[in-house]
C-alpha cells in the first residue's frame, strides 16, 4: 500500500508541475515578452509561407485538391492572424494563477476519492489479502476474510470467472466440497472449453462423492483427456477408476503418465508411485498381499471407527465429514464423506483420500483427526453442527485403531 500512496504523490506533482510551470515561465519572463512576441510572429509567418509553397507543390502534383489547398491556406491564414492579435508577454492575472493551483491539487484528491470508492479499489486490497495469504504466517482470520471477499464479489460480479475459479479452489482446499463443486460447475458452464478447470470439477466430484468416480466424474476426466492428453488431474482420476475397475495395467499407465508430469521428490509424485506399486503388485501373479504397498513401505494411514453418541438426532442423508488434517492448515490432507445412516462405520485415512495434489499424509509427522456432523450440509464448521475428535496422532501411532465419537456440539 506504500507504493501505491508513494505513486499518487508522484502523479500529484507530475500533475501540479505541468498546470502550474507555463504560468510560472510567464511570471519570471514578462520583462523581455515584447522580444519574444516578436520572434515568435517572425517564426509562425516564416513557418506559413513554408507550409503554403509545400500544399501548393502538393496540389501541382495532383496529390491535393484545389478546393483544399484554398480551404488550408484560409485556416493558416486566419491562425497567424490571431497570433499576432495575441502576445507573448501578456499578463496573467492572479485569479487565474490561483485557478491553476487549486485545480492541481483538487484533482488529484477528487481522482483518489473516487478510486477509493471504485471497485479496483476493493479488487487491489483482496489482491493483495491473496497474496499474504500464501505466506506461512496466514491466520485462519486472514483466510475467512478473502474466503467471504471473494464470495461477496462472485454475488456482485457475476461476470468475473477468475474471482469465481480462486474462489472454487479455496473452498476445496478448506473442505467446503459442496461450495466448491457450485463455483466450478458456474465457471464451467460458462467456459466449457477449460479443460483444467473442468479437471478440477471432476476431482471436487470425486471428493464429494465420498472418494467414488461416479458417471459423471468419468465423463468429464473423459472430455479433458480428449483435449489435454497431459492433464494430471485427469491422468490421476483416470487412473483410479480404471484400478476400481481392476484394470490395473490401465491405471499403472495412467498414473505413471501422471508422475511424470510432477518433481520426483514431491509428495504427489510419491502418492502417485505408491498407486503405481500398487497396480504392479495387483498385476503380479500369486501376490496374495496386493493392495498394500505404499510409498517407501511406509504405512501413511490410518483406520477411524466413527460412531454418533446417543441422543443425537439427524437426518438420514446428513453429510459426515471424516480428516485428518496437520496442524500448520486447515486444509484436509485425507478426508471421506459419510451419511449420518452410515454411522457407526469404519474409515481408512490413505495416500487415495488426499484432497490436493501435493497435500497428503505422506509427508506428515503427526496429525489431528476430526469426525464432524454436518447438520447444515457444509465441510467448514458452522454453529450447530456436532464433531468429536483426536487432538495429536503421532505417526508411530497410525498402525493401531482409533475410535471417534460425535459428541460435542459447536
Amino acid at each position: 500500500m506504500l507504493g501505491l500512496w508513494f505513486g499518487f504523490f508522484l502523479l500529484a506533482l507530475l500533475l501540479v508541475t505541468v498546470l502550474l510551470w507555463p504560468t510560472l515561465r510567464r511570471k519570471g519572463g514578462e520583462a523581455a515578452g515584447t522580444d519574444a512576441g516578436e520572434s515568435q510572429r517572425s517564426a509562425l509567418a516564416a513557418l506559413y509561407r513554408e507550409r503554403r509553397a509545400e500544399w501548393r507543390a502538393a496540389r501541382d502534383r495532383g496529390a491535393m485538391e484545389e478546393s483544399q489547398l484554398v480551404q488550408l491556406e484560409a485556416d493558416a491564414a486566419r491562425d497567424l492572424l490571431a497570433a499576432e492579435g495575441n502576445p507573448v508577454g501578456g499578463h496573467t492575472s492572479s485569479g487565474g494563477r490561483w485557478l491553476l493551483l487549486a485545480l492541481a491539487i483538487l484533482l488529484p484528491v477528487l481522482a483518489l476519492g473516487f478510486y477509493s470508492q471504485s471497485d479496483r479499489y476493493g479488487e487491489l486490497t483482496l489482491y493483495r489479502d491473496l497474496v499474504a495469504s500464501t505466506s506461512a504466517g496466514a491466520d485462519a482470520e486472514v483466510q475467512g476474510r478473502i474466503t467471504a471477499a471473494l464470495e461477496q464479489r462472485a454475488g456482485s460480479h457475476p461476470e468475473d470467472l477468475t474471482s469465481r475459479y480462486v474462489l472454487a479452489q479455496r473452498l476445496l482446499a478448506q473442505g467446503d466440497l459442496a461450495g466448491a463443486v457450485a463455483s466450478y460447475r458456474y465457471v464451467v458452464a460458462r467456459e466449457p472449453q477449460a479443460a483444467g478447470v473442468k479437471a478440477e470439477l471432476a476431482q471436487a466430484l470425486f471428493f464429494a462423492g465420498g472418494s467414488r468416480i461416479t458417471e459423471e466424474v468419468s465423463h468429464l476426466v473423459g472430455e479433458v483427456l480428449a483435449v489435454e492428453p497431459d492433464n494430471g488431474t485427469a491422468l490421476g482420476l483416470a487412473g483410479i477408476a480404471a484400478f476400481e475397475r481392476r484394470e490395473f495395467r490401465a491405471a499403472r499407465d495412467y498414473w505413471r503418465r501422471a508422475q511424470k508430469l510432477l518433481a520426483p521428490e514431491s509428495a504427489a509424485a510419491q502418492a502417485l508411485a505408491a498407486g503405481v506399486a500398487r497396480a504392479e503388485a495387483e498385476l503380479s501373479p500369486g501376490n496374495g498381499v496386493a493392495g498394500t504397498v505404499t510409498a517407501g513401505g511406509d504405512n501413511a494411514s490410518i483406520s477411524v471407527h466413527v460412531s454418533l453418541a446417543e441422543g443425537i438426532v439427524a437426518a438420514p442423508e446428513t453429510p459426515v465429514f471424516v480428516y485428518a488434517r496437520g496442524a500448520d492448515s486447515p486444509m484436509p490432507l485425507a478426508i471421506v464423506r459419510l451419511r449420518a445412516d452410515q454411522l457407526p462405520a469404519q474409515v481408512v485415512l490413505d495416500e487415495s483420500r488426499a484432497m490436493m495434489p501435493g497435500r497428503s499424509l505422506e509427508g506428515a509427522g503427526s496429525v489431528q483427526l476430526v469426525a464432524r456432523l454436518a447438520l447444515h450440509g457444509d465441510a467448514r464448521a458452522a454453529p450447530g453442527d456436532w464433531q468429536g475428535g483426536v487432538e495429536s496422532l503421532d505417526r508411530a501411532e497410525w498402525g493401531k485403531p482409533v475410535s471417534i465419537t460425535i459428541d460435542r456440539e459447536l
